[in-house]
């Protein structure tokens, strides 16, 4: 049985990820879970969260995400994120700065405090995925 399987990571916006790996963790919307190659297929549904590739090298990718659909066929995985950013590619100060302003806004009368959660919930992921990529 193949260790290893496609997995096609698109945005909006463009094809951020299109090679073998080893094993995908994603945050469904009910929990954490894992892929491994031979995993029955499944469509799940995705919330904002990390994204990890373990790499055919041995190495591990950290992405984030903020949602989409994860689908699991014969022979590959395709994730359809709403956005998505490698560690490394994640500007640290400008989300920080993103978190700074969602929990302003919070404190601001008749807000989609919803919203706003949502959008401080991206952010203090994308922060904390990004300073994955030093550890």
């Amino acid at each position: 049985m193949a260790k290893t399987f496609l997995l096609e990571l698109v945005t909006p916006e463009r094809m951020l990820f299109h090679d073998a790996v080893e094993a995908v963790r994603a945050p469904g919307v009910q929990g954490s879970f894992g892929v491994l190659a031979g995993h029955a297929p499944l469509l799940t549904e995705l919330e904002a969260g990390l994204i990890k590739l373990s790499l055919v090298t041995g190495e591990e990718a950290y992405i984030a995400a903020s949602g989409g659909f994860l689908q699991v066929t014969k022979d590959k995985v395709i994730i359809l994120a709403d956005t998505a950013e490698l560690s490394d590619e994640i500007n640290v100060e400008r989300a920080r700065k993103a978190m700074e302003h969602a929990r302003q806004q919070l404190a601001v009368p008749g807000i989609d405090a919803e919203a706003v959660r949502k959008a401080l919930e991206r952010a203090m992921n994308r922060v904390r995925v990004a300073e994955m990529k030093s550890r």
